[in-house]
């Protein structure tokens, strides 16, 4: 089965990756990142790595987590243009609205370690249950990716 080419773009834009960054990640070389734009499509196993990768944005705006599939009624701010900084706004959208479903939303856009390091960071303003209970089930979504 393989992704629409738009798709894998739209992913790239919103996490701030460059083809380039992908390729390197991905260890997928450059010509054959960039030679699927022309076929239109891209493979499963690049949209689960790309999914995977973390996002290299320090500061996120609510409409990039909009376009991943986060509900709006979730997400502590509703502006969709207005950036915030990446960690501030992991940890308080995880408080606001804990639930499997949007740790695997971040966990696609920001990548598992940067949720647990913004945990960790402001591990004074969340409970421990908090960090135990995204910590359990990333590790989890781990062994399954």
């Amino acid at each position: 089965m393989k992704i629409e080419h738009k798709n894998f773009e739209t992913l790239l834009k919103v996490k701030g990756i460059s083809k380039k960054a992908f390729s390197i990640y991905s260890s997928i070389p450059y010509y054959t990142v960039a030679g699927w734009k022309k076929s239109g499509q891209v493979p499963t196993y690049a949209m689960k790595l790309l999914e995977h990768m973390p996002s290299a944005k320090e500061q996120v705006s609510a409409g990039e987590l909009l376009e991943m599939g986060l509900p709006k009624a979730i997400l502590w701010n509703n502006d969709p243009k207005k950036k915030v900084p990446t960690d501030i706004f992991i940890v308080a959208t995880l408080e606001r609205a804990y639930n499997d479903f949007v740790v695997e939303k971040l966990a696609a856009f920001f990548g598992k370690e940067r949720i647990l390091s913004a945990l960790l960071r402001y591990k004074d303003r969340v409970s421990d249950r908090l960090i135990e209970k995204v910590t359990t089930y990333l590790q989890a979504y781990k062994s399954v990716a």
